[in-house]
C-alpha cells in the first residue's frame, strides 16, 4: 500500500531504494543499499544521523527563544505595552500570507530528495524551477493585491488600535506582507538543500537570517519608535538575507539554479496533492495563534493580547523541544517505512514520544511553580501575571505533547491529509467558541478554548499514527511505559 501511495504522488520515477521488502533476506539487503553493512554499522549510522539532525534543528527553538526573551522586554521598554500590543496585532494579520506558497515548498522537498537519491538531478531541477516559478507569480499576485486593498481597511473599529492611525496601520501591514512573501523564497530554496544532503546548512541558514532580522527589526524600532521602521528593517534584512541564502546554495549545489527554463505546468499538477495535504498545517496554526490573537484583541483590546501571547510563549517552552526531536525523527521514519522495517519505525516512534512526554511534564511541573517569578523577571512588571489563564496553557501544552509527536508519522509518508484538515476544522471551531469564553470568562477563556484543538486532535493522531505502524494501543502504551536501558536502533528488519 505504502509503494501505491508513493507511486501516486511521485509518478512512475520511484526509486527502487523505497520500494516494500518482503522477505527477510531481500530486507537485509535493502539495509545494505540504503546505507546498510551490518546491523551494527547501520546502527552507529543511524545514531549519527539523528545526532546531526538533532543538532541541527535544535538551533533554530534554540534561537526563536532567545529572540523572544530579549526582544518582547526590550520593545515593551521602549514602546509601552499599548503600542506593543499594536505591534502584535499587526504583524499577526499578514501571518496568513505564508500560506501562499501553497504547500509547495514541503512538497517539493520530499520530491526532489527521493529524485536525487534515484540519480535523477534534472527531475529534482524541473521541481524546484516548477515550485519556484509557482511562488513567484502567487506572491507578485498577492502584493499587487494586498497594495490596493489594504489602504481600504478601517483598523481602528476592527481591532481596536490604541496608538495608530489607519493610514500607519496600513503602511505597516503592507511592509510586514512584502517581508512575509520575500521569505517564502527560503522555503523553496530550503528544498534545494535538503534535496543534495546539505539539510544542516540549510536548516542553519535560515535560523541566521530570522536571527539578524529580528536584531535589526528590535534595534532599529526601540531607537525610533517607529512601527513601520521596524517593520522596513525585517524586510530589507530578509531581502538581503534570502540573496545571500540564494548564493549559499549555488555554491553547494551548482547543478541546481534558480530559472524558469525546466518548470513544467504537469509538474505542478504532480505535486498538488501532497502540497495541499502541507498548506493545511500552517493554515490550523495560523488560525489557532493568529486568528485567536485578532480575536482576543477585538474582545478584550491590545493590551490583553500582549498578556495573552506572553503567557503563552512562556507555557510552550518545552514545544520548542518537542519540536526538536519530532523534525529529527521525520527523515528516519521516512527512511524505515521506505525500506519496509515497521520494526524500526515502531521503536523511533516510542522513543521519541517518550522523550516528548518526559520533556513536557518536566517543563510543565518546573514552569507550573516558577512561571510566576520567570514572568515577572522577564516582562518587568509591565502587564499583570494571570495565574489561571498560564495554569490552562500549560495543560494545553501538555495534552498537545500526547499527539504531536506522533503526527510525524503520517507526514513522514504524505499520509497527513486527514489530519491536517481536521486541524484546521478544530481550529476554526475553537476560534469561533473563543469569541465567546472571552465575553464570558476573560483571559482564561481563550486558554480554555485550545483544549478544544488539543483534545479530539490527540485521538486522532494516535489511532492515524497506530493504524500506520500496524501496532495495537495497549502495546503502544507498554513500550512507552517501559524505560530504554539502552537505546536499541538497529536497523534490523522486522
Amino acid at each position: 500500500m505504502l509503494t501505491g501511495l508513493l507511486a501516486a504522488t511521485y509518478g512512475k520515477k520511484i526509486s527502487p531504494k523505497i520500494q516494500l521488502i518482503e522477505s527477510r533476506e531481500e530486507r537485509v539487503q535493502a539495509m545494505y543499499v540504503l546505507g546498510g553493512g551490518s546491523n551494527a554499522s547501520g546502527s552507529s549510522r543511524l545514531r549519527r544521523r539523528l545526532l546531526c539532525g538533532l543538532s541541527a534543528t535544535a538551533l533554530g527553538p534554540l534561537m526563536t527563544a532567545i529572540i523572544q526573551l530579549a526582544s518582547v522586554p526590550c520593545l515593551m521598554h521602549f514602546w509601552g505595552a499599548a503600542k506593543y500590543g499594536d505591534w502584535l496585532i499587526l504583524f499577526a494579520i499578514p501571518s496568513y500570507l505564508t500560506l501562499s506558497d501553497l504547500g509547495f515548498g514541503d512538497a517539493s522537498g520530499s520530491d526532489m530528495t527521493m529524485r536525487v537519491a534515484a540519480g535523477d538531478r534534472q527531475g529534482a531541477i524541473e521541481t524546484f524551477q516548477s515550485s519556484w516559478v509557482l511562488l513567484s507569480l502567487v506572491s507578485l499576485f498577492v502584493a499587487l493585491l494586498a497594495a490596493a486593498v489594504v489602504w481600504q481597511i478601517r483598523w481602528h473599529n476592527w481591532l481596536k488600535l490604541t496608538t495608530l492611525s489607519d493610514r500607519y496601520a496600513s503602511a505597516v501591514v503592507l511592509v510586514l506582507g512584502l517581508y512575509i512573501l520575500v521569505s517564502q523564497q527560503c522555503g523553496i530554496l530550503e528544498s534545494g538543500f535538503r534535496c543534495d544532503g546539505n539539510f544542516a546548512t540549510g536548516n542553519v541558514g535560515g535560523t541566521l537570517i530570522r536571527v539578524v532580522e529580528c536584531a535589526t527589526g528590535t534595534a532599529c524600532g526601540a531607537l525610533t519608535g517607529s512601527l513601520l521602521v521596524a517593520a522596513s528593517a525585517y524586510l530589507i534584512s530578509r531581502i538581503a538575507g534570502t540573496l545571500a541564502y540564494g548564493l549559499v546554495l549555488r555554491r553547494k549545489n551548482p547543478w541546481l539554479s534558480v530559472g524558469f527554463r525546466f518548470a513544467t505546468f504537469s509538474k505542478v499538477k504532480e505535486l498538488a496533492v501532497p502540497a495541499f495535504g502541507f498548506i493545511a498545517l500552517p493554515l490550523a496554526n495560523a488560525i489557532s495563534i493568529q486568528g485567536l490573537t485578532l480575536v482576543i484583541g477585538s474582545v478584550l483590546g491590545s493590551l490583553a493580547v500582549v498578556q495573552f501571547s506572553t503567557l503563552r510563549t512562556l507555557s510552550r517552552v518545552n514545544f520548542q523541544l518537542m519540536a526538536v526531536i519530532a523534525w529529527a525523527l521525520w527523515p528516519e521514519l521516512s527512511r524505515a517505512f521506505g525500506a519496509g522495517n515497521l520494526r524500526l519505525a515502531r521503536t523511533l516512534h516510542r522513543h521519541a514520544y517518550q522523550a516528548g512526554l518526559a520533556l513536557s511534564v518536566i517543563a510543565g511541573l518546573a514552569l507550573w511553580f516558577l512561571g510566576p517569578a520567570l514572568y515577572s523577571y522577564w516582562i518587568r512588571g509591565a502587564v499583570r501575571f494571570d495565574v489561571n489563564t498560564f495554569h490552562i496553557l500549560l495543560l494545553v501544552t501538555f495534552v498537545n505533547s500526547l499527539w504531536f509527536t506522533s503526527s510525524v508519522v503520517p507526514m513522514s509518508t504524505n499520509a497527513h491529509h486527514r489530519i491536517t484538515v481536521a486541524y484546521v476544522g478544530f481550529s476554526l471551531l475553537a476560534v469561533g467558541v473563543g469569541r465567546i469564553l472571552l465575553a464570558r470568562q476573560g483571559l482564561s477563556g481563550g486558554a480554555m478554548v485550545l483544549l478544544l484543538i488539543e483534545i479530539p486532535m490527540t485521538y486522532l493522531v494516535l489511532r492515524t499514527s497506530l493504524r500506520q505502524l500496524q501496532e495495537k494501543l495497549a502495546d503502544f502504551l507498554r513500550g512507552i511505559l517501559v524505560l530504554p536501558v539502552c537505546l536499541s536502533l538497529d536497523e534490523q528488519a522486522e
